[in-house]
């Protein structure tokens, strides 16, 4: 109801402001009560999820006569006048221009969509393929997520079923540190289109069910094969400039893409263009890990569900720690609170960008940790009235040592955090959030601990409930790998082949060994691709809804 009565006031707010442009440029009072203006919102609100600390994504669209500029110099100033409305910034330089804001708790993402008609009624249609002919792209993009959150909407054979997987995966994914999108992670989108897609593969299943076929799909999936709810079509439609939309193409930018999630809607693009190679080995593992537990709790009888949302342990996993600290400090007072929105802001897009810096040295088990953190080693300080204090956040990156590849006896990031830095001011420069007057106020600080005991505490207080409950994490890591390890000699010893004696040598007997076992592996994932609607031919798999696939009605829901 709080949601309801919050986009109930921005639609007046909206339709008011609309109105008062048109008069402002001197239209016809007649021409500016037709005018009109509808607020939309897509993601995950929009399919009924209702969580705590959940934003809207809220999409304006007004007639020709409103711009984008009016939108972010007069609505902007009507929105910081809103004595409901809090930490207010516009980005209208980013791809899809954005005014962000709290409204009370409630985060609100507002974006704005130009249409080349003279009025926009309540119920204007958005799912027709033809409302984007002549458009600008910011409109286009932004008018992509409605029409995506529609056609999801109509694509999902069982909607109760898929609400409640979408449930399950977003809290595993928050649990298990893999849910941000600007992290190179899973976001609201593309846990939609995931749960999406497996709801059109078992359209009868129970939600455990789906649940134990998300992980067992995805955790071998032959990515960058391409998840699709449709067919991709292109629909020949061009822009304002009279440039065709770029529909996601496997032979032009998609060939570069880790785990093209695609959109149903046209033009059809990429969901997760910010997975890497690292991110995407960390979901692996994740989604591999988390099938083991669901058939475990499956066999148990399905009555307990906890240890699939078990916090991750990435606190104590690691042997090394990098730490980037991001804050403002010693700016005028008066600047003090935008320039921490804006630079934390936009900083906090661009971490993942160290990551990959780092990917090429010696390391194993690289993970960065999307939940934010206080300062670590910056001591944070208030201000004196005229001049802002220091203050900021921080994320930690997690990695082991690849003894098998390292040269040496020491491992050297400073080249790599200077080239981070050295990038991460450029681009800011180029997009005017530093300039001559701020560049001394704005910081990033890289510090690299040697041990998870080195951490500070405030990390365990924040990830794990303390230092004890991080210490006796720790032990049963170490407990778990050495057994692993064991077993993994004990398997290896198993599986020497005895050498032929009627051959010269054993060459023979193990080349054949070899290629039986790649072949049986090769035709249990054509298999696999098979069931799940793959086309392993052709140039890229495409992805169709798979609609005989068997029924699994008769399993409930523990």
């Amino acid at each position: 109801q709080t949601r309801m009565a919050i986009l109930s006031d921005l639609t007046a707010t909206f339709k008011e402001w609309v109105h008062s442009v048109c008069m402002a440029k001197g239209l016809p009072e007649s021409v500016a009560d037709a005018a009109g203006g509808a607020v939309f919102t897509s993601g995950s609100y929009r399919l009924g999820l209702n969580e705590v600390g959940m934003d809207i994504d809220t999409i304006c669209v007004a007639p020709r006569m409103v711009t984008r500029q009016d939108f972010f110099e007069t609505l902007k100033l009507i929105l910081e006048d809103h004595e409901s409305i809090e930490n207010l910034v516009a980005i209208s330089g980013a791809a899809v221009p954005i005014i962000t804001f709290d409204y009370g708790d409630v985060n609100i993402d507002l974006l704005f969509a130009q249409l080349p008609i003279d009025s926009v009624p309540e119920n204007i249609e958005l799912n027709n393929d033809s409302i984007l002919k002549g458009l600008d792209t910011g409109t286009q993009r932004s008018l992509n997520g409605p029409r995506v959150t529609n056609l999801i909407e109509h694509l999902v054979p069982n909607f109760a079923a898929f609400r409640q997987l979408l449930r399950c995966i977003r809290l595993w994914a928050k649990r298990r540190g893999i849910y941000s999108n600007k992290m190179g992670y899973l976001g609201g989108i593309n846990c939609n289109l995931l749960c999406a897609f497996v709801c059109q593969l078992y359209p009868k299943a129970a939600t455990s069910v789906l649940l134990e076929r998300f992980f067992f799909i995805l955790k071998d999936w032959r990515w960058p094969t391409p998840i699709m709810l449709t067919p991709v079509i292109d629909a020949g439609l061009t822009d304002a400039d009279g440039r065709p939309y770029e529909v996601w193409d496997p032979r032009s930018r998609g060939r570069y893409d880790q785990m093209p999630i695609l959109t149903p809607a046209y033009p059809s693009m990429n969901s997760s263009m910010s997975v890497s190679t690292t991110s995407l080995a960390v979901m692996r593992e994740e989604m591999k890990l988390a099938h083991e537990k669901t058939l475990q709790i499956l066999a148990d009888g399905a009555t307990d569900w906890d240890p699939l949302y078990e916090p991750t342990n990435f606190w104590v996993d690691h042997s090394k720690y990098l730490a980037v600290e991001i804050y403002v400090s010693g700016a005028p007072a008066a600047m003090h609170a935008d320039l921490l929105r804006s630079w934390t802001g936009y900083s906090e897009s661009q971490v993942k960008k160290l990551v990959d810096n780092i990917s090429t040295l010696p390391l194993s088990r690289l993970r960065l940790m999307p939940q934010k953190l206080p300062l670590l080693t910056v001591s944070p300080a208030p201000g004196d009235g005229a001049v802002g204090g220091t203050e900021g956040c921080a994320f930690l990156i997690g990695f082991d040592i690849d003894m098998a590849r390292m040269q040496g006896g020491e491992l050297h990031l400073t080249n790599r955090v200077e080239a981070f830095r050295e990038e991460l001011y450029g681009r800011a420069a180029n997009q005017n959030l530093v300039t001559e007057q701020t560049q001394r106020h704005l910081r990033v600080k890289c510090s690299s601990f040697g041990s998870w005991k080195e951490l500070p505490a405030v990390v365990f207080d924040v990830g794990m409930g303390g230092r004890a409950a991080a210490k006796a994490e720790r032990k049963r890591i170490l407990e778990r790998r050495k057994r692993e390890a064991a077993a993994a000699a004990a398997a290896a010893a198993a599986a020497v082949v005895p050498r032929d004696e009627s051959l010269d040598d054993g060459s023979a007997t193990a080349d054949g060994r070899k290629r039986a076992l790649e072949g049986a592996g090769e035709e249990a994932h054509n298999a696999k691709a098979q069931a799940v609607g793959v086309d392993t031919q052709g140039g890229y798999r495409q992805v169709v809804p798979v609609h005989e696939a068997p029924s699994l009605d008769w399993l409930q829901d523990g």
